[in-house]
């Protein structure tokens, strides 16, 4: 076992863990928010912590590795992408401070539990894109368990 594998698959606990996170955070929020959908823009804010939940779904399922997900979405196969997508949820987790998303509304210690996540999910996308430049398909071949993709192992031992 190689020390590339454990930091990659260490990653993708981290990233697993942080997913479950934000869509934990969506559904608070989204619980705590219902009341006041009549307001504003509540409602804009409803739907964007649904279409977030949803977003980390799929990308949690990507990451297990479920390869009917590619059959649907093949771009999702890049870390480069996989990563951008991880930077806008954070962008988007990170860029609400009104309505059901604020301080005075949530409350001190849930609004540090949806911006811990945020933070967490952004840090991890800028990784994955910076894997993904770096080493792309490779990395992610290595990453595989075993530590070696099915191309880089010795043939069978024939006699």
């Amino acid at each position: 076992m190689s020390y590339i594998w454990i930091a990659l698959n260490a990653l993708r606990v981290l990233s697993i863990f942080s997913l479950v996170l934000v869509i934990s955070t969506c559904v608070i929020v989204n619980a705590k928010g219902f009341s006041s959908l009549g307001q504003s823009n509540v409602i804009f804010q409803f739907m964007n912590r649904t279409a977030i939940g949803v977003e980390a779904l799929i990308l949690i399922l990507v990451e297990i590795g479920i390869p009917k997900i590619f059959g649907w979405f093949p771009v999702l196969n890049s870390w480069t992408f996989f990563g951008f997508l991880q930077v806008i949820t954070g962008s988007l987790i990170l860029g609400y401070d009104s309505g059901i998303n604020s301080y005075s509304f949530l409350g001190y210690s849930l609004y540090i539990f949806i911006i811990v996540p945020g933070w967490f999910v952004f840090i991890i996308g800028i990784i994955y894109i910076i894997l993904g430049i770096i080493g792309g398909q490779p990395l992610k071949q290595r990453r595989q368990l075993g530590g070696r993709s099915e191309k880089s192992r010795p043939p069978p031992y024939t006699v």
